[in-house]
């Protein structure tokens, strides 16, 4: 098989922010108005600048957020939020963590405008802004958790937001695949992880709608397998089995600077494998079998890992295992066995050699795209001529 059988789409992420104000009224007030209650709007940044599925609006992803706050006034710091999940309605009745009790719903507190004057976005009991505060620090992590596990922690100030520690950890390997293997689809999927880490950029709102910016701070993974132009056979062309070998498995989070640098720390030896070993052809399904489809251009894989570097053992096909991480393909045409080895490294940039590196990062989603189908045998034919010795005569009398 020839390195070129392989090739690369990867892309970067896009944060797609957009702002709601709200018009503040500073006009004395006996009573609380909607503009002296602390409401939420959101967004989310997207994964890729692909698909429009990929969507910015947080409740396609997460129905409920999980809020904290601190207000200033001079040196006095007080705990506006802790812990509080937030919750988005279209309709004005219980929800599954804010107004789970009936009677209680959103116009209980909100007002019978709820549906207008706010963003969809609501808590329970209602916090006020403090006029007199010299200052808000909002900050809010999808998806809430009633007890966050691995434990949760947030605090005012830099580097505040940890999740889990050196001996409380994220298993990724309990993610979900959203391709559905191993029934495999043709779509790209957002939506439906277990554990789709999202941290909104801090917000210091005061007095008008809180805006909270989510972004994903874990990376997403795609792999889809097509069959090239180049296979002309009548044989079943059939991927028997796909391999994503070595990926870090467990780990802890510490915000850093920003949102896109890596903030994950990975467990040494954590590692776990994708195995899918599920047969599926791509052309040429026999009539025996009762699955007509043909999953050429199909998703195998579309999980959730962590952002990690990838260092490159050896590069091109290979016969083994190298010694890093790796994908193996092995597929069949007709009773044919194909197998290889590909350093997952050269996977993403073809052009590594031995010891170059690869970034998967942080907020970001990769897509290999597999294109399978060897160079068929062709035979030319020629024919040697005949050697012409010397011409020998006979007399016959």
């Amino acid at each position: 098989m020839k390195k070129s059988i392989i090739t690369i789409i990867a892309a970067a992420s896009m944060l797609a922010a957009c702002y709601d104000n709200v018009k503040l009224n500073n006009d004395p007030e006996f009573q609380p108005t909607a503009n002296d209650m602390i409401g939420f709007s959101t967004y989310s940044e997207k994964t890729t600048r692909a698909a429009d599925a990929n969507s910015v609006n947080l409740y396609d992803f997460y129905k409920t957020f999980d809020v904290y706050a601190w207000k200033n006034s001079g040196d006095d710091e007080q705990n506006v939020f802790n812990h509080v999940p937030v919750e988005y309605f279209t309709t004005d009745t219980q929800g599954t963590y804010v107004y789970k009790t009936a009677p209680a719903k959103p116009s209980t507190e909100w007002g019978a405008s709820w549906a207008t004057s706010f963003k969809g976005w609501f808590y329970q009991e209602i916090r006020y802004w403090d006029k007199l505060a010299t200052g808000y620090n909002f900050y809010a992590i999808a998806p809430y958790e009633p007890t966050p596990s691995p434990a949760l922690t947030i605090a005012n100030g830099d580097s505040n937001i940890k999740i889990g520690n050196a001996t409380d950890t994220y298993k990724i390997s309990t993610e979900k695949n959203l391709a559905g293997y191993p029934t495999i689809t043709k779509d790209k999927k957002y939506f439906g992880f277990n554990k789709d880490y999202m941290l909104a950029d801090k917000s210091e709102t005061k007095h008008q709608l809180v805006t909270l910016n989510f972004h994903h701070i874990l990376t997403k993974f795609n792999v889809m397998i097509t069959l090239t132009d180049k296979y002309i056979g009548s044989q079943p062309f059939t991927i028997k089995k796909l391999d994503i070998v070595g990926l870090e498995d467990e780990g802890y989070f510490v915000y850093g600077t920003n949102m896109t640098t890596n903030g994950w720390t990975t467990k040494s030896g954590s590692k776990y494998d994708i195995k899918l070993d599920k047969d599926f052809i791509l052309k040429n399904v026999p009539e025996s079998v009762e699955d007509k489809t043909e999953y050429s251009g199909y998703y195998w894989l579309q999980t959730l890992i962590f952002p990690q570097t990838l260092t490159c053992a050896a590069p091109g096909a290979l016969k083994e295992a190298p010694a890093n991480k790796y994908l193996y393909i092995e597929y069949t045409i007709g009773t044919e066995i194909f197998r290889a080895y590909y350093d997952l490294a050269y996977v993403f940039d073809n052009t590594l050699i031995a010891g170059g590196t690869y970034d998967l990062e942080q907020g970001s989603e990769y897509t290999i795209n597999i294109k399978v189908g060897p160079e068929p045998i062709v035979f030319e034919a020629n024919a040697s001529k005949w050697a012409v010795e010397d011409e020998n005569g006979l007399d016959i009398n």
